[in-house]
């Protein structure tokens, strides 16, 4: 049987791979394939916290700058 490798360390900053969503740290990687990653964000001052699979995250550069929300009045 082969052994499932997570994409994503503890730490790692991740966001949606729809776009549009706040950046993350992976709190909580998943033991098996299939499970869900557990993610951390700020909301404003709140501290959120959600659970996500791994095809749901792409990698973020943490020192990169953000692009403006999809939403926002140009």
């Amino acid at each position: 049987m082969a052994t499932w490798t997570p994409k994503f360390i503890v730490g790692a900053t991740v966001t949606l791979n729809t776009g549009g969503g706040p950046v993350m740290s992976v709190k909580v990687v998943p033991s098996e394939k299939g499970r869900s990653y557990y993610c951390q964000w700020f909301a404003g001052k709140k501290l959120d916290l959600g659970d996500f699979k791994e095809e749901q995250l792409i990698a973020v550069d943490p020192k990169a700058p953000l692009p403006p929300p999809e939403n926002e009045n140009k």
